[in-house]
């Protein structure tokens, strides 16, 4: 008798476990999800290593401190940004070594890694890009004239922005590339405002040099209109 109300009873739970999930509303998984994240709602960052800059304390000292705030991927990315030279060479067996133990720490601490295909944010870098291809930059010139009347104006040449990291990071045969390259895109004339005022931190705002925040001091978290 004891079996059958035992047997009775288990039957009831397994034929009301259905209805009750079905009774669960979507917010209450959604709650559920925001006090406990699952893994993969974790954020993931960029990783970055400077011009050979990197060693097996500083990964591991790295991928716990992500772990540990609760980073749950990284994006591997090698640069060379004009900063001090550092001891690895790319694809060394040093190199390698260290890729190896890399990889191995971040899968102990439940870190995935994706490899960066570079250089270049698409990835598309490399001497068969041409300067028309490459990434490019829009500047200007300016010239003001006074009227009326019919006269032929030649407009000054616009210069490149010097780069953010400095001409030291382009070779010579790169160098000249950037300096000559130059395609009209449009004119524009208008009447000078009479008040002459300029747009505050335009260079920031085009982004011809808006430093990373945080990256070095003065560094302003948002720019104002």
């Amino acid at each position: 008798m004891v079996r059958l109300v035992a047997a009775t009873t288990l039957a009831a739970i397994s034929f009301l476990s259905p209805g009750c999930a079905q009774n669960s509303s979507p917010v209450d998984g959604l709650r559920a999800g925001f006090l406990n994240p699952p893994d993969s709602a974790r954020p993931g960052v960029y990783w970055y290593f400077m011009d050979g800059n990197m060693s097996a304390a500083g990964m591991r000292k790295d991928l716990v401190s992500m772990r540990r705030a609760g980073i749950g991927s990284a994006v591997f990315l090698e640069v060379n940004v004009g900063v001090p030279r550092g001891p690895v060479d790319f694809l060394s067996d040093e190199w390698f070594g260290l890729f190896r133990y890399m990889e191995h720490t971040a899968d102990s601490l439940g870190i995935a890694l994706t490899l960066g295909v570079g250089p270049g944010w698409a990835g598309s870098g490399g001497p068969w890009i041409s300067a028309a291809q490459s990434m490019q930059e829009l500047v200007s010139s300016s010239v003001e004239v006074s009227g009326p009347g019919r006269r032929r104006i030649t407009l000054p040449l616009p210069q490149p922005k010097p780069p953010y990291f400095g001409m030291g990071s382009l070779t010579p045969p790169l160098a000249s590339e950037w300096r000559d390259y130059y395609r009209d895109v449009a004119v524009l004339c208008f009447p000078t405002p009479d008040s002459g005022a300029a747009i505050s931190d335009v260079d920031e705002k085009a982004l011809y040099y808006r430093a990373p925040f945080s990256s070095r001091p003065g560094v302003k978290p948002f720019l104002n209109a």
